[in-house]
């Protein structure tokens, strides 16, 4: 009876975990972040109590899955804490360096599951420790008013990697307390899913009910710190001045936004709050600087109105009331005056 318990309530948690993955990624997002790391971290631990249902279900006894399940905590931890380190999302091989453990650690338990050293575990331990630490410490300097700041997440994130690791040590120990911390593992993982999948449906029910976003954040709460922006500033200078995306008179914010790994929100900060310019101010001030540039190497007998669409405008006439109202004159005359 009991074992049949856990097989159902393990089946169930696991359910409406990934039934409501999509309002977790959803609330996640509406905090301005990019990429929904905690999500996939929460999708990522989904993991130990369904390979418990599938051992009970089908009465399977073996200790190398059970390993593999304790395994996912590593993955865990290098999302959770892409989760609170950054802002914006970070270059993909960073993200990439932080599943790196998972993987290194599932091919030698694969592969080697019985000549494991001590040292792969020192590794493993040390790793959740430091884990565990660079979350505290990104918590403490978070945003007050973003999703990073609850105390009570922060909890469970810490509470759900040392009972694993508590787990670990009782399995290398061979101690009697192995099933029943293993058993509370479970249970509290999926606890904790539980309350993030209801919360987070709980939280977009409201949003679509008041049609307003149901977050602390106000309008003008910053998103970028200052070293940040500097950061962000550097990197669309470069995309300006070495790519040139300007010359796409197709570009959008949202675009520019996706090439700097920022959200649209963050993009409008950075060039509203931190450069003091609206978007099109920038591209157009680019646009009329490239095409001077265009116009001194040019001939009377050149067509203007093909300058300007290779300076990335959309007509001669978006292009000439541009640039009489950064210049004060026509393309014509100023070609005249310089080239």
């Amino acid at each position: 009876m009991w074992l049949e318990l856990q097989q159902e309530f393990y089946l169930v948690s696991c359910l409406l975990t990934l039934f409501c993955a999509g309002q977790m990624q959803r609330f996640e997002c509406s905090f301005n972040t990019r990429l929904p790391f905690l999500t996939l971290a929460n999708c990522a631990l989904l993991l130990i109590p369904f390979t418990s249902y599938l051992q009970i279900k089908f009465n399977i006894h073996a200790p190398l899955l059970s390993q593999l399940a304790n395994n996912c905590i590593l993955l865990f931890c290098g999302l959770a804490y892409l989760f609170y380190r950054y802002e914006v999302t970070p270059k993909l091989n960073t993200i990439l360096l932080h599943c790196t453990p998972f993987f290194a650690f599932l091919i030698v338990k694969l592969t080697d599951f019985h000549t494991q050293t001590a040292l792969m575990y020192v590794v493993y331990f040390g790793l959740m420790f430091s884990y565990v630490t660079a979350i505290w410490h990104s918590q403490g300097v978070a945003n007050a008013k973003t999703l990073k700041k609850s105390k009570l997440l922060l909890f469970w994130v810490v509470f759900v990697v040392a009972l694993n690791g508590g787990v670990a040590i009782a399995f290398l120990s061979k101690s009697p307390l192995t099933y029943p911390l293993w058993l509370l593992l479970n249970i509290s993982v999926c606890v904790y899913l539980l309350a993030c999948s209801f919360t987070a449906v709980y939280c977009i029910k409201q949003t679509d009910l008041t049609g307003s976003v149901d977050t602390p954040i106000s309008e003008k709460q910053l998103q970028l710190s200052p070293s940040i922006a500097r950061s962000c500033i550097d990197e669309l200078k470069q995309l300006l001045e070495k790519e040139q995306v300007f010359l796409d008179n197709q570009l959008t914010l949202a675009q520019l936004a996706d090439q700097l790994g920022l959200t649209q929100h963050q993009t409008s900060e950075l060039l509203n709050e931190h450069m003091n310019k609206s978007f099109y101010t920038l591209l157009n001030e680019h646009r009329i600087h490239f095409a001077c540039e265009l116009l001194k190497k040019s001939t009377t007998r050149d067509n203007i109105t093909q300058i300007a669409l290779d300076s990335g405008f959309n007509n001669k006439s978006s292009f000439y009331t541009e640039f009489k109202k950064q210049l004060g004159t026509t393309p014509s005359k100023w070609r005249a005056q310089y080239a």
